[in-house]
């Protein structure tokens, strides 16, 4: 048998029937199953997994901010102080006016204090004391035939107990204060001409307000510029130059300005604040 009485003339073999244009074939036909052919070509691509170059490498989250320690004024602290403070003395004599002077000089001294810090507010309690050497005089007018007065005063130790009320901006804090006061004065009259002289040491009392701005220079250690004005009122002072005791009224007020130091014994009831910024 040869191949063409096999395959016949168009290259089918003669048992299987030969494809007619339009007619179904196994119950499709031509076009449907181009159709059929590119939908599944289009799958198989999709499916395909893809290269390296098609991967991308995972991105790491960047990290989260560092929590950064607020700075923290709760604690005990104490510390040093040095100024300079000015102020008046006016005295009266029976109702009379016997003249002011002025009063000026150089502080220095400590502090103890506790402060505690509620959110932005700080609240604290502190005891100061200081050296002093606040002093003026002047000669009052006429006094009598036995001649004038010159009167000297002179303060010597300035002892404040105040509370404070603070707001913190961080290492910055803005206060005001508040309290009692306690000086001791030394007076001293002179007789012109004739150069009899007494003299007296007196504590007075009194009261203070104040306000001050202080900064944190480390969690520990603290800067600070405190104002204070001190009233201690209307006080009688006796003087006895011999011939029997007299009484000058002596009206007294006193301005401070110090720079301060001081040093905090960590915090109270935990450790420094964390706030995120």
């Amino acid at each position: 048998m040869t191949v063409t009485s096999f395959l016949g003339e168009q290259g089918y073999p003669l048992h299987v029937p030969r494809p007619i244009p339009g007619r179904a074939i196994g119950g499709y036909n031509v076009k449907t199953q181009s159709l059929l052919a590119s939908i599944a070509t289009v799958i198989a691509l999709a499916a395909t997994p893809a290269t390296a170059a098609d991967m991308r490498m995972p991105v790491k989250a960047p990290p989260a901010p560092p929590l950064v320690a607020a700075y923290n004024w709760t604690g005990f602290y104490i510390g040093g102080h040095a100024g300079g403070g000015f102020g008046e003395k006016c005295f009266t004599f029976e109702g009379d006016d016997r003249g002011c002077h002025d009063t000026d000089g150089f502080v220095g001294g400590g502090q103890i204090g506790f402060n505690v810090q509620s959110n932005q507010f700080v609240f604290g309690v502190e005891f100061s004391g200081s050296w002093a050497d606040l002093s003026g005089s002047h000669t009052a007018p006429v006094f009598s035939i036995f001649g004038t007065h010159s009167l000297h005063s002179d303060v010597s130790t300035i002892l404040l107990l105040t509370g404070r009320v603070g707001l913190a901006f961080d290492r910055a804090l803005l206060y005001v204060s508040g309290g009692g006061a306690w000086v001791r004065d030394k007076f001293e009259v002179v007789t012109v001409p004739f150069g009899s002289t007494a003299s007296t040491k007196q504590n007075r009392t009194g009261w203070t307000v104040g306000a001050g701005l202080e900064y944190g220079l480390a969690p520990n250690w603290s800067i600070a510029l405190q104002y204070n004005y001190i009233d201690l009122g209307d006080k009688g002072v006796t003087f006895d130059l011999g011939a029997g005791p007299f009484t000058y009224q002596a009206d007294q007020h006193i301005h401070l300005a110090t720079a301060r130091l001081n040093y905090r014994f960590g915090g109270f009831g935990g450790g420094p604040v964390a706030a995120r910024y």
